[in-house]
């Protein structure tokens, strides 16, 4: 049977329907084995066994050396208000996360008392070693790698799980500065259950010694105090980055330009004089009395917009009739 599907994949490529029902290859491997399997044979299916199939995640590619990480979108079910919700929620927690280790306790809020946290690590080389890719797999990833191939000690995987809220965070503080970046973010969801809802968030990480591609998968809950979310479970995934692509990310004809947000930007300005300062500041306290945001959303809008008021009242006016804007963003 296998030969003959091999025979089909030959003949018909493309093809985009196919059903095997009662065919004896279904009853030899797990339901999740035989789809990813017949996935692999045609790509391009779209219906299984008369069953929809939904749209395929592309963290992982056959040929990673050619495709770059998509931008940051959704490949999701959820309805738009929810969509907007997810997003900013993850907005916020990078933001933070890459403020620096020292900042990271601010994020203790977004996670549950109960919360798990775990990560696990793969690091391969092919002959590509370089300043900013290392051979060796980086010591901050080491001591708290749950991958079971390096983590063979009982021990291990019970001190390498963190649980409860004071532990996790703590766990945050002590990792290395990371700097994610923007253009490669990808988030993955689905729809809400029972106010639960599994979100995957990938890209790739800059740190100050090394490239990293990684996938965060995390279990939020709704967050009942400011109608945002819990994270009931944190577990990163990470490997070594693959030279060429982070090369083409970084060309400049090739990295897409990043859709106004409510994300830090880099200064557009130079250093400021005393002068500029005070019309800045008046330039917040403007904002802040139109959109009712708070100082930090406002600095944030202005600086997307390159410190031009009309801009930045157009990104907060298009941003909010998009219910993009977290409630609790707004003073009350």
């Amino acid at each position: 049977m296998v030969r003959e599907l091999q025979q089909l994949k030959n003949f018909a490529p493309n093809i985009t329907h196919l059903s095997l029902v009662n065919n004896p290859i279904k009853n030899l491997m797990e339901e999740s084995q035989y789809i990813s399997d017949i996935r692999k044979l045609f790509p391009k299916l779209i219906h299984l066994d008369n069953v929809p199939l939904p749209e395929k995640i592309k963290f992982d590619s056959d040929e990673p050396e050619n495709i770059l990480p998509p931008k940051k979108t959704f490949s999701i079910l959820l309805e738009a208000n929810q969509k907007s919700a997810v997003e900013n929620f993850f907005l916020q927690f990078v933001r933070i996360h890459d403020s620096g280790p020292e900042s990271r306790g601010q994020l203790a809020p977004a996670y549950d008392e109960t919360c798990l946290f775990s990560s696990a690590t793969s690091w391969r080389t092919k002959g590509d070693v370089n300043n900013k890719f290392p051979t060796k797999m980086p010591g901050d990833l080491i001591k708290r790698n749950r991958n079971f191939k390096h983590c063979a000690r009982a021990e291990q995987k019970e001190t390498r799980l963190f649980i409860g809220r004071d532990n996790v965070v703590k766990e945050l503080c002590d990792m290395e500065h990371t700097k994610h970046m923007l253009h490669t973010l990808n988030i993955d969801t689905a729809a809400i259950c029972n106010g639960h809802v599994t979100a995957v968030l990938s890209g790739i990480i800059d740190t100050p010694n090394d490239y990293r591609t990684f996938s965060r998968t995390f279990i939020l809950s709704g967050n009942p105090t400011n109608g945002s979310f819990l994270i009931l479970n944190d577990q990163l995934s990470a490997v070594r980055s693959n030279p060429d692509i982070v090369k083409k990310i970084e060309s400049p004809d090739l990295t897409p330009a990043l859709a106004p947000d409510l994300t830090p930007a880099p200064a557009a300005v130079p250093a400021p004089t005393s002068a500029a300062n005070q019309a800045k500041v008046d330039l917040l306290a403007r904002v802040q009395s139109a959109t009712k945001m708070v100082t930090d959303y406002c600095q944030q809008c202005l600086e997307a917009a390159g410190w031009d008021f009309e801009k930045a009242m157009s990104i907060f006016r298009d941003m909010h009739a998009k219910g993009q804007i977290p409630a609790h963003v707004f003073i009350k």
